[in-house]
């Protein structure tokens, strides 16, 4: 994100902020920051600052984002926006209330190729959407996880962390909720209710009666696959949250009669910087659009840990 930053004229960090003041001095270092401190409030009240980012762990998100907001300065944070669907919706009011936007840091939606899949998506020329299909992991081996991954204190979980893209995907692309859905996963400690998710798969049925499949986990192959299937053709990216080179930002459109017609937009733009961009100048009602896309995708993540919580006691 700070590469990012520094691609977007009239941007630069003015101050940073770690809990742990030996790696925070390794990053300052690494990435040319004078300015940095152990000391939270010090960033949210300090004059130059205009624009928060926060990347702490889930579960502080909340806290530090309507601090932030309190102080007046535009918020940018992390996805998940917070550990819980309630405190998530009450950053979305004060946001609304206080007049000052917060965006969260979903970066697919900001890059061109997204949009440009979207709009075939709306144009209808897939027809009648009967499939949505998106899964997100990560290669990683557990034990190399950073630790609010695995820590439901701090928010961590594959669904939180991994499910998001998957929902919100959903939401943003195809424009359908989910009016039922079924849900099984397994935690990182097996028989332990407030141990994380490790992995989680959700079926939904959709709005429109189309099926929706969400897999998400942390035990598999690094992946961020979507279909989208329609009734005259499918839309496929497999890369669809980043690009894996952004020099080749692809997708796919396969029609009924086997031909694929590939895509290629946006190339070499790096979504981050684009979003840190709308972040510091996206207009409120902009902001509180996309808030409210964030807010129904925790409540539908929430209403996915239940009901795969619920399978779990099942067993």
């Amino acid at each position: 994100m700070a590469h990012a930053l520094r691609c977007q004229p009239g941007h630069e960090i003015a101050i940073a902020a770690g809990r742990d003041a030996g790696k925070l001095s390794v990053w300052s270092q690494s990435h040319n920051v004078a300015n940095v401190t152990t000391d939270f409030d010090a960033v949210v009240d300090a004059p130059d600052v205009d624009v928060v980012y926060i990347a702490l762990p889930p579960g502080l998100h909340a806290q530090w984002a309507e601090r932030a907001m309190r102080a007046g300065k535009r918020v940018l944070c992390e996805k998940p926006l917070t550990d819980h669907v309630d405190s998530a919706t009450a950053l979305m009011n004060v946001s609304q209330q206080l007049g000052v936007p917060i965006s969260h840091a979903t970066g697919f939606v900001h890059h061109p190729r997204s949009h440009a899949m979207r709009a075939i998506v709306r144009s209808g020329e897939l027809g009648e959407i009967r499939r949505v299909t998106v899964a997100c992991s990560l290669s990683s081996e557990l034990q190399t996880l950073s630790l609010h991954r695995i820590d439901a204190r701090l928010g961590g979980g594959c669904l939180l962390d991994l499910g998001w893209y998957c929902v919100y995907a959903t939401l943003w692309f195809v424009g359908l909720r989910p009016v039922t859905m079924q849900a099984l996963g397994s935690r990182m400690k097996e028989g332990q209710p407030d141990s994380v998710w490790r992995n989680v798969q959700a079926t939904a049925r959709l709005e429109n009666g189309a099926i929706a499949s969400w897999d998400c986990g942390y035990d598999a192959a690094g992946r961020k696959w979507m279909e989208i299937a329609g009734s005259r053709a499918s839309l496929i990216c497999d890369d669809f949250s980043r690009p894996w080179d952004l020099d080749k930002p692809r997708f796919w459109v396969h029609g009924q009669d086997g031909k694929a017609r590939s895509e290629l937009i946006g190339e070499g733009l790096l979504q981050e910087s684009i979003l840190v961009h709308n972040a510091a100048f996206a207009p409120l009602q902009a902001s509180q659009e996309a808030m409210r896309m964030a807010v129904d995708t925790q409540s539908i993540l929430g209403a996915i840990d239940s009901l795969a919580s619920a399978a779990e006691t099942a067993k």
